[in-house]
């Protein structure tokens, strides 16, 4: 009987000490692990860093092409389609103006048209509601 406890009270250790080696290796992993995903993260950030500064870098660049290039040749033109003169040439920016001024006007005959409704008691505020 006294092998036996022998030989029990060894396994015992011997299978205590591979838990501890066990636990020590996972652990190892587990911390190799995180300094690898903390690296690759430092990784893309400092790509995603350089593309941003590039990207302002390229845009500050044409920009600068832009104005010297409008220096040099004069704004873009453009000839009104129908107009009576077809010589006429008008800048580029009016013709931006006039659909901004087209978007606006539309954008605002709606406020107008729903503050109407609501004063005067034939819809809700909100035009959604209207439809059944």
């Amino acid at each position: 009987m006294n092998l036996s406890c022998t030989c029990s009270h060894a396994f015992q250790e011997w299978k205590a000490a591979r838990r501890e080696e066990l636990s020590e290796y996972q652990k190892q992993i587990g911390e190799q692990y995180v300094a690898n995903v903390e690296a690759e993260l430092e990784r893309w950030q400092n790509a995603r860093n350089a593309r941003k500064s590039n990207n302002l870098t390229t845009q500050e660049t044409m920009d600068k092409e832009l104005e010297s290039h409008i220096l040099e040749h004069g704004p873009k033109t453009r000839k009104i389609p129908g107009s009576n003169n077809e010589e006429e040439d008008v800048e580029d920016i009016l013709g931006e103006d006039d659909m901004m001024d087209n978007v606006l006007e539309i954008d605002d005959n709606r406020r107008v048209n729903s503050a109407s409704r609501i004063q005067t008691g034939s819809g809700s505020p909100n035009p959604d509601d209207d439809i059944h």
